[in-house]
């Protein structure tokens, strides 16, 4: 397994509010993009990646579903009790897309619009869904599928990390096969690169992953940068 990771905050934003966890020798990979005003989405992304880094001295003897059930669950509800005791934190909260990866099989967690794509010579495949109004609006026939990215919905939240005490997760799992890749990213890239162009830069810069990653964000910052920008790159 190879790596490779960048988080930039961007050309607007003042700070950065992602949060990222890496531990290779586990297989585990996390992306969070807070939200809420102040310090609050820095605070929660920050909060989820370290609930879940301390837990996972358990993960070797755990199945990976029900570790990030428990480690995930457990950082939505420390995330909110800190919310309900600071009106400056108050309706903090993060995206949350977690994965691990143990010998060929991958386990996504998600909760939010941080994505996982797979890369591999048959061309890419998003394994999370966005948790957004667009989304939504979508599956009930209000929007079709073209509109979905330019639409005002689509920065709109309909599940997060932290908001509320109890939290609906959404897990989805797939065998790799070697030489494929795995991308979990911020929407600050998946906003502003369409899937085809995220292809094209592994393709392109195949010199090694952190190119890759280098590419990625030198692409998403010359289409106006927005927001803030994480990008996690495996290679199994």
């Amino acid at each position: 397994m190879k790596t490779a990771v960048i988080s930039d905050i961007g050309l607007i934003r003042k700070r950065n509010e992602d949060s990222f966890l890496l531990k290779e020798s586990l297989g585990l990979f996390v992306v969070c993009d807070g939200m809420g005003g102040h310090s609050g989405g820095d605070t929660a992304s920050k909060m989820a990646v370290e609930i879940i880094d301390e837990m996972s001295e358990i993960l070797q003897s755990s199945e990976p579903l029900s570790f990030l059930q428990e480690a995930i669950m457990k950082a939505n509800l420390d995330i909110w009790e800190m919310a309900q005791n600071n009106t400056e934190l108050f309706e903090m909260g993060t995206t949350i897309t977690a994965a691990v990866l143990r010998e060929n099989r991958l386990t996504v967690a998600n909760i939010g619009d941080s994505s996982l794509f797979i890369i591999n010579s048959n061309g890419i495949s998003k394994l999370t869904q966005d948790h957004t109004l667009a989304v939504e609006m979508y599956e009930n026939g209000l929007l079709n599928i073209d509109e979905i990215r330019d639409s005002g919905y689509n920065h709109i939240l309909t599940r997060a990390l932290g908001i509320e005490p109890n939290v609906k997760i959404d897990f989805v799992s797939e065998t790799l096969s070697q030489g494929d890749k795995v991308l979990l990213c911020s929407d600050g890239l998946s906003d502003l690169l369409h899937e085809e162009e995220i292809l094209s830069a592994f393709f392109e810069y195949n010199k090694g992953l952190q190119d890759i990653a280098n590419k990625l964000l030198e692409n998403a910052l010359g289409k106006g940068g927005h927001d803030n920008i994480t990008i996690i790159v495996i290679e199994i």
